[in-house]
């Protein structure tokens, strides 16, 4: 069997496992059900673990190489903020039934990371453009804020959405200062169901603990974030952006690009400035160079 096309499905619950084996044969997986964390998930492409395998078997997934997704879990427990510091853990997908899950499946069994397309409808148009400048920033979050209210986009989405690029544009613009080479992609597109915007550089400096470590800040401070400093670094503004989204997507080619995908819920409203029933998924990717 091909060790890109194996998952591993950590539950007692037969729903869960239910669920979660459909998503997971979706993404053309092949998948084996346990009960308990195997001793070896050498050769899988995914291992994903319900909240209450995560919180019995910590230790042993501090031990794992195999990229791990926890379901039915949320951002409010310690312990699983710890285990996402620590990097064991860079997925979590708070609803098993969630199309995340499936996406996400696929992305860690191909390598294939990059793009925004892959949370919209196939066939879906994105648009695109390449900001070096303020000026450019304004321009642009005019733009996108058009296009979302000419497609219904409701009034606090499309606030949620200025606050998000304003943000996102800001930090890659800043890292591009420091590099001396000033450019950053914002993409932008929509379905039926969910509005999607990434922002891109080429750097990719963003760690999974700069990305968590403001999941923590964000959660605790309830979109009533202090002042930002120099010590926020690479994740400048990452408390603000979850406060703000449905879903927070990073995929990074260390030392040569970051992409942040945010998605939005069009179809029921989200919580904003609350880390709690906001966030129905977080996950950070890491290309292969």
């Amino acid at each position: 069997m091909s060790s890109t096309r194996r998952a591993i499905c950590v539950s007692r619950d037969e729903g869960v496992r239910r669920v979660v084996g459909a998503a997971l044969t979706s993404a053309g997986l092949v998948v084996e059900h346990a009960e308990t964390l195997p001793s070896s998930t050498e050769n899988a492409a995914v291992v994903v673990v319900d909240r209450a395998t995560r919180q019995a078997s910590a230790n042993e997934l501090r031990s794992l190489t195999t990229p791990v997704v926890v379901v039915g879990d949320d951002l409010d427990d310690d312990g699983l903020i710890t285990l996402m510091l620590e990097h064991p853990v860079s997925h979590l997908v708070g609803d098993p039934a969630d199309p995340d899950l499936g996406i996400t499946s696929e992305k860690l069994a191909s390598g294939d990371v990059f793009g925004l397309e892959k949370y919209l409808a196939a066939g879906t148009k994105v648009g695109e453009r390449v900001i070096r400048s303020d000026a450019e920033k304004r321009q642009v979050i005019d733009e996108v804020c058009a296009w979302a209210e000419a497609i219904g986009a409701r009034r606090p989405i499309v606030h949620r959405i200025t606050s998000v690029i304003d943000e996102l544009l800001m930090n890659a613009l800043r890292d591009a200062d420091e590099a001396g080479h000033r450019r950053a992609v914002l993409r932008w597109g929509s379905d039926s169901g969910t509005l999607a915007i990434s922002v891109g550089d080429g750097f990719g400096t963003l760690s999974q603990r700069d990305v968590i470590d403001h999941v923590r800040r964000a959660r605790n401070e309830r979109g009533r974030p202090q002042p930002k400093t120099e010590s926020d670094g690479a994740g400048l503004g990452l408390y603000l952006v979850l406060a703000n989204v449905a879903s927070l997507i990073v995929n990074v080619a260390p030392g040569h690009e970051t992409e942040v995908v945010c998605l939005f819920d069009l179809a029921k409203p989200s919580k904003a400035g609350a880390i709690t029933g906001g966030v129905r998924s977080l996950h950070v990717f890491q290309a292969a160079n």
